[in-house]
């Protein structure tokens, strides 16, 4: 790639992106954030240049992130003092409370690329517990641009789908809907197509024959008592 293109200020200028972090998956999180990060959101993106394609990221609270599953009680964080009997185990629950804000960096930082850059991407990264930051001037100063992501707390998306995706979806099923004011009940009959009455046949058939090729059972004998 051309170095023409990072003398152009449009270009080049860091932006900042602001996140808040309030029901949103940590995985997927940290996904969008990795990318800000190393810039691969950009049209300029070159792999060899990370620390000028990148952004700047702020996080707001951190504490209501979210886990899927039981994670929050399995899940554990390790760290070593490098001495013996050093090891120090923390449940994911009790880094919650202790420090949120090391739980969104310790996933963004295993999606960096191990190189001499990812120290210094990783202090682009600004996460807070709350919404106060003091970073609202850098925030204002950046330049105004359509690749700027502001990330607002997560909302479940309200699927709505139209009769003909209804029709396709379940198609070769027979429903039964009884919409009623108490109850809604939807009961679902497949459709027995040609291809399993054939193998319903074929099945028979094969039963037939491994009972076909049993050996016959002789009756048990029965002792004859002399009277």
């Amino acid at each position: 790639m051309s170095r023409a293109i990072f003398k152009n200020p449009l270009t080049s200028s860091h932006l900042w992106h602001v996140i808040d972090a309030s029901g949103h998956r940590v995985g997927r999180l940290a996904t969008k954030i990795s990318e800000l990060l190393r810039g691969k959101h950009k049209p300029i993106y070159d792999r060899s240049v990370p620390l000028e394609c990148g952004d700047y990221v702020v996080v707001l609270n951190a504490h209501k992130v979210e886990f899927t599953g039981k994670k929050w009680d399995q899940k554990m964080y390790r760290k070593h003092s490098g001495y013996p009997g050093g090891l120090k185990e923390t449940l994911a629950k009790d880094m919650l409370v202790e420090n949120p804000e090391h739980i969104i960096r310790h996933a963004v930082m295993g999606m960096i690329p191990k190189n001499n850059s990812k120290f210094y991407l990783g202090k682009r990264l600004k996460i807070y517990d709350g919404i106060f930051n003091p970073h609202q001037g850098q925030i204002t100063a950046t330049p105004s641009s359509p690749i700027a992501l502001n990330i607002g707390p997560f909302v479940e998306k309200q699927i709505e789908p139209t009769q003909e995706q209804i029709d396709e979806y379940y198609a070769g099923y027979k429903l039964q809907i009884n919409n009623d004011s108490q109850s809604f009940d939807l009961l679902e009959t497949k459709v027995r197509s040609h291809k399993d009455q054939l193998k319903r046949e074929r099945r028979l058939l094969r039963k037939k024959r491994v009972n076909e090729l049993k050996p016959l059972r002789s009756p048990p004998k029965t002792e004859e008592i002399d009277n």
